[in-house]
């Protein structure tokens, strides 16, 4: 014996159940249109970058690094595109350290990372080789947050030179050579807070000897690593209220 199916909806439940549904669409509507006409969506506006004014001044300013000297400062064109460098020399030591920092900086709101490593490269005329990832942890004197760095470790020759550079993606809660790491922090700090994450693109330039093994220099380029990232953390990064949780 089969069992009896439920009697059909009546048509008057029907459509009350679509009037309802309409009338409700056309509440949203009448709600939204003085956004609409007035051009006030919360999208139609671009995000907020905390302490972007500060990432400006970094063409102007050099990055205070304790325990370093300001040697020469200057805005230079590199593949296109703006950069500040700065040279330092270490204050004490009978056998000062010499290095170069590369910085471009995040200037408006739309900035993202693309292709600065390739660009520097190029505009440089590196031979990179015996190329490597190295990670460490930046803490400010605050002791609020720690970040992690994942940088980009490589030996660069070019005109008799050789360097020993490190490359990353700066953010108040880290960094990453890989700018795809930037874009997942960005878009969770977007939902989460409303507002964009802001960067900076590092290099660190520390001349060692004519087709040296980087590896012999590995613990000073973490320890300069190590003061670029606290030091922006402590300066234009300080303006973010809430440290964004790590990308995916």
């Amino acid at each position: 014996m089969s069992e009896s199916s439920a009697p059909p909806a009546p048509r008057s439940t029907r459509l009350v159940s679509i009037v309802l549904v309409v009338c409700l669409a056309a509440t949203v509507a009448i709600a939204a249109l003085p956004s609409y006409f007035g051009n006030a969506w919360p999208w139609s506006q671009p995000l907020d970058v905390p302490g972007i004014q500060q990432l400006r001044e970094l063409f102007k300013t050099p990055l205070d690094l304790p325990g370093w000297e300001t040697q020469a400062h200057e805005e230079v064109s590199l593949g296109g595109a703006k950069w500040s460098l700065t040279q330092y020399v270490q204050a004490t030591g009978e056998n000062p350290i010499a290095f170069g920092l590369l910085m471009r900086p995040q200037t408006y709101h739309t900035n993202q990372p693309q292709v600065e490593w390739v660009d520097l490269q190029g505009a440089q005329g590196w031979k990179a080789g015996q190329v490597r990832q190295l990670r460490f942890t930046a803490t400010p004197d605050s002791g609020e947050m720690t970040a992690t760095v994942k940088a980009r470790y490589f030996r660069a020759i070019a005109q008799g030179q050789t360097l020993a550079v490190m490359q990353w993606y700066a953010r108040p809660d880290g960094g990453s050579a890989a700018p795809g790491n930037w874009f997942w922090a960005d878009q969770w700090r977007q939902w989460r807070h409303r507002e964009r994450m802001p960067w900076v693109a590092i290099a660190i330039l520390l001349p060692i000897e004519p087709v040296g093994n980087i590896a012999d220099h590995q613990d000073t380029a973490i320890a300069l690593g190590q003061a670029v990232q606290t030091a922006l953390m402590e300066t234009p990064f300080q303006e973010l209220t809430s440290p964004a949780s790590d990308p995916p």
